[in-house]
């Protein structure tokens, strides 16, 4: 498969687009996002995250420059040399399944692992998300349930915690 995105730093400008996918179900259902967030409050995650030495914002556009999703790195930590994948996903939903996800998640890898030292890679996900499917065929190892871990809307849900090692990277890619 042909990369056929590309990934830059995330720019405050990019807000509006964030607000408009964060505030639909598609993108909602299986984040933390709080239903209902304003605008205001959207900008006001950027700006902190963008302030924060252990979180990268980055956006995920097509060859053009069109956005299509966003990527939220969190957790970064170089006395731990691991990275969380706090967020990751394509907006529009009619962008979906044509394997930007798949190349958006690559790119977190290689910057993680081409690119820098880390020896970990992280994330979590709700019970349910589809995007399960996409991790594990990517070579990410489950590790365990959290069990009501996450409280969106008043409602306690679990998330499933899934790394890789750079050890593992090597032997995929």
């Amino acid at each position: 498969m042909s990369d056929n995105i590309k990934v830059r730093p995330s720019v405050l400008a990019d807000c509006q687009q964030f607000y408009e996918w964060e505030s639909t179900r598609d993108v909602t259902e299986f984040f933390s996002i709080a239903d209902g967030q304003t605008y205001d409050q959207v900008v006001k995650d950027f700006i902190l995250i963008d302030e924060d030495p252990e979180k990268e914002q980055y956006t995920i556009t097509d060859e053009e420059g069109n956005m299509l999703g966003r990527i939220y790195l969190a957790g970064i930590s170089r006395r731990l040399d691991s990275l969380e994948v706090y967020r990751l996903y394509i907006g529009d939903p009619a962008e979906r399944n044509k394997g930007y996800g798949r190349q958006a998640l690559k790119w977190v890898l290689d910057r993680a692992f081409h690119n820098d030292t880390f020896h970990r890679v992280y994330f979590d996900y709700y019970t349910g998300n589809p995007a399960q499917f996409l991790y594990e065929s990517m070579g990410f190892q489950h590790e365990g349930l959290a069990r009501g871990a996450c409280k969106k809307m008043g409602k306690y849900y679990d998330t499933n915690i899934m790394s890789m090692l750079r050890e593992d990277y090597e032997k995929l890619y």
